[in-house]
């Protein structure tokens, strides 16, 4: 009795996978991305002298209220609450 039609390649499977495992390992790495900061973006990453002096105002402000010792206007408070909601 003879079988026929039986693809070569599906006889030996090991083989073919380390052919395709030889395969995957040949083949060059693709490039890994690039990212650059462009000079505005670096330029906005330094902080301002105006930033500096608000983060040393917040810096401040919570050490007083973790000391207790922060006290609220309560006039300058309600008027620049009334100041925000009129504009």
């Amino acid at each position: 009795m003879k079988i026929s039609n039986i693809p070569l390649n599906q006889v030996n499977p090991y083989k073919r996978n380390q052919q395709q495992t030889e395969k995957a390992q040949n083949t060059p790495k693709p490039t890994t991305d690039q990212l650059e900061i462009s000079s505005a973006a670096k330029n906005m990453q330094i902080k301002s002298p105006i930033e500096v002096e608000q983060a040393e105002r917040v810096a401040a402000i919570k050490a007083d209220i973790d000391a207790g010792t922060y006290k609220v206007d309560a006039k300058q408070l309600a008027s620049n609450i009334l100041n925000y909601y009129r504009i």
